[in-house]
């Protein structure tokens, strides 16, 4: 008999049941020396069936058995062995070796290099400075941040960011300096040319058959005071970066020269025109401004020839809210 029907036997020994099977003689306990002879309480019932879960209970397994001891034991033991030998195997050199022979796969090799941001610089120069020959460098062991330092050496460059786009691609994105204007300087070697940017930073000077299409700042090398030099060139850059907004009476691409004089007051001279706009100091904004305006009105034309052909000069500080036009033939 299973456990099941005894636990169902046991139960179904109640007072006043006519199934039950104590009641009618199959199992009876009365007759056994120290037993209630009144069979079937509820507390003999719960005793009787906690003996029996107990004694038909399975025994609990040893979860540490000895076997398994050893079996932890032994894995225990190769782990440790596995360790010592990648230990030694990289003291060795040995991932030297391995990173080496993954290089020469070939699914790994640069097959595409990605540029962006280049435009001074031409794609060909910045994979040159970089040093990524295709189908020759792999990504495994690549070092990126090599990369952008070599690209940083490039005056030309200010940013750089080198990543890798596997299975075999380069990604380089680029923020290359861009040139305000030139800035002529006097050093002890003589005078030299330097490519300036937004922020006035000189970053390279200016070689033989390099872009000179920009507009020359001078008379700043010649300001004694460097309190007076600094809040000229501020000046200069405002000036310079409200032109580059290319407004068509008056783009960069029309200036020639701003020149500093010693006192910091700015000369502006156009390309095509060769009067001098003398801006004075401070106000450069609303000064630009102005000068839009009247540079406008100079451009139209009169009996079909050009006003601003007549003129001598232009000083943007005459008067409180005043601009001189001088022309030829006036006083």
């Amino acid at each position: 008999m299973n456990m099941y029907a005894r636990i169902k036997q046991i139960f179904a020994a109640t007072p006043g049941n006519k199934r039950s099977k104590y009641q009618a003689g199959d199992i009876s306990l009365r007759n056994i020396p120290g037993k209630s002879r009144e069979y079937g309480t509820p507390k003999t019932r719960r005793s009787s069936l906690r003996r029996f879960i107990k004694r038909n209970a399975p025994a609990e397994k040893n979860v540490y058995s000895s076997r398994d001891e050893t079996k932890s034991y032994k894995n225990l033991v190769r782990l440790l062995v596995f360790a010592s030998i990648l230990i030694v195997f990289v003291i060795s050199g040995g991932t030297g070796r391995i990173e080496k022979r993954l290089q020469r796969i070939e699914y790994f090799k640069v097959a595409e290099i990605s540029i962006s941001g280049e435009s001074v610089l031409s794609r060909e120069e910045l994979r040159s400075t970089a040093g990524v020959i295709a189908h020759q460098t792999s990504l495994i062991g690549l070092d990126t941040k090599e990369l952008e330092k070599k690209l940083l050496a490039n005056s030309w460059v200010a940013q750089a960011k080198v990543r890798r786009n596997w299975p075999s691609g380069i990604v380089i994105d680029v923020v290359e300096n861009i040139p305000l204007a030139i800035l002529h300087q006097k050093t002890t070697e003589g005078t030299e040319l330097f490519y300036i940017d937004k922020r006035g930073r000189s970053f390279l000077s200016v070689n033989p058959g390099s872009k000179v299409d920009f507009p020359v700042i001078t008379g700043l090398s010649d300001i004694e005071k460097q309190e007076t030099r600094d809040a000229a060139l501020q000046e200069v850059l405002i000036f310079l970066n409200k032109a580059r907004r290319n407004d068509p009476h008056l783009p960069v691409q029309s200036l020639s020269e701003i020149h500093v004089t010693k006192e910091g007051e700015l000369v502006v001279y156009l390309v095509e025109y060769p009067f001098p706009i003398f801006f004075g100091n401070g106000n450069t904004k609303r000064k630009y401004g102005r000068l839009v305006e009247v540079l406008k009105a100079l451009y139209k034309k009169e009996k079909g020839k050009d006003l601003i052909s007549e003129v001598k000069y232009i000083q943007m500080d005459y008067l409180q809210d005043k601009v001189l036009v001088a022309q030829s033939g006036q006083g």
